[in-house]
């Protein structure tokens, strides 16, 4: 297709999106699929940013627990006063202040086999940045000093580095199958395997981000949609998920410990706790059937424990010999479950063929291990045409 045919479609899938909407086209994982032998793509940027998190101890800022790590510094220095000079000293403290962001941006392309089964599959590029500094200067050079000791070994207090930002997410792929497809009410389910294609966080650098898990997700999902009176819309989705066993690095010590020393690192097994979630969102439709609506958008994500193990007996030994005396991998197990709410506002717009939404979603709950205070934007592209 030449450029100046593409331009009108793109616009036709963009202004639409502008106007508030939500999650994967809505709030929740619509029940439909592309028509037999068409091609259904949807472009679905996701903005995550957070300061923020829930901890055991309460809410408190992603970086409360290098700011308490910080030894506070007296300085010292002569009075100007010149006919009465004065020895003073303060006490200088500093706080760490960080903000972290993930940008996806995923490429979603559905394929219709018939007009009730589809093959999908989701290609995200990540984006993860996190901003920090100290606001001492004086003080902020002993805690860089500190983590880039050699006993240590851990980042300094610096913005991720623009190599290090983009990174590919964790492909996904799937099927799915409308089991009802009636007028007022569709139900679907679908089967969704996550690859170990993203890279995990760095367990040399306290406040890093992953782009995915790196390892072998396999997720069933199930949606409805009622419309009571051709305006009101009622959508809910529930998933659940198996987190395959993988492996990761990680210093092996409690969670509460934040400073654990180097020479604690090691290659784990790792298998992630199971996990569901449960999204709903009423929405409210202009006009009787009209395309565009706008809702509240409830979600729900609870994960279990993570269990470690050590690769092999030699591997416990040889933390055990860096350390001076042994330590077991399920220390590693204690605040790694989460549970949090999300409520969310959205508009959307439904048409034959070309949709859009925007949506915004805060996280107002969150317990178990260290929950991000999430605040979440996305905007959904999506149109349908017949690929030859």
């Amino acid at each position: 297709m030449r450029p100046h045919k593409l331009l009108p479609l793109f616009l036709l899938s963009v202004i639409p999106a502008l106007a508030p909407g939500v999650g994967r086209a809505q709030a929740v994982p619509r029940t439909d699929t592309p028509r037999g032998g068409t091609l259904r793509v949807t472009f679905e940027p996701v903005i995550t940013t957070w300061d923020e998190e829930f901890t055991p101890s309460g809410k408190q800022p992603i970086a409360a627990a290098l700011t308490n790590a910080i030894p506070p510094r007296w300085q010292c220095f002569q009075s100007s006063d010149s006919l009465r000079p004065i020895r003073a000293c303060r006490l200088l403290t500093s706080r760490v202040v960080a903000r972290a962001e993930r940008r996806e941006t995923p490429l979603i392309a559905e394929l219709g086999l018939t007009n009730r089964i589809a093959l999908t599959a989701r290609l995200p590029i990540v984006r993860v940045k996190v901003q920090q500094h100290h606001d001492s200067t004086a003080v902020g050079f002993a805690l860089d000093s500190l983590l880039t000791d050699s006993t240590y070994g851990f980042a300094p207090i610096l913005d991720t580095r623009r190599p290090q930002r983009y990174f590919a997410g964790d492909i996904e792929l799937g099927a799915k199958y409308r089991v009802v497809a009636g007028t007022d009410y569709a139900t679907s389910l679908a089967f969704v395997v996550r690859l170990p294609t993203g890279h995990q966080d760095s367990p040399n650098d306290l406040l890093d981000i992953p782009t995915g898990d790196h390892q072998t997700d396999i997720e069933i999902q199930a949606a409805q949609e009622v419309t009571l009176l051709q305006r009101l819309w009622l959508n809910a989705a529930v998933r659940a998920g198996w987190q395959m066993e993988g492996t990761r690095a990680r210093r092996v010590g409690p969670m509460s410990q934040l400073l654990l020393p180097r020479a604690a690192l090691a290659e784990l097994n790792w298998r992630p706790g199971k996990y569901a979630a449960i999204d709903v969102a009423p929405m409210y439709r202009f006009g009787r059937g009209g395309p565009f609506a706008v809702g509240l958008t409830v979600g729900y994500w609870a994960k279990q424990h993570d269990a470690y193990s050590y690769r092999s007996a030699q591997d416990s030994i040889d933390v055990a010999t860096r350390l001076g005396a042994p330590v077991s991998a399920s220390v590693l197990r204690p605040g790694t479950s989460q549970r949090w709410t999300r409520i969310g506002v959205a508009m959307t717009y439904f048409g034959p063929d070309v949709e859009g939404s925007f949506s915004f979603e805060q996280t107002v709950s969150g317990s178990g291990g260290f929950a991000p205070a999430a605040t979440v934007f996305r905007i959904v592209m999506r149109t349908s045409r017949w690929p030859f």
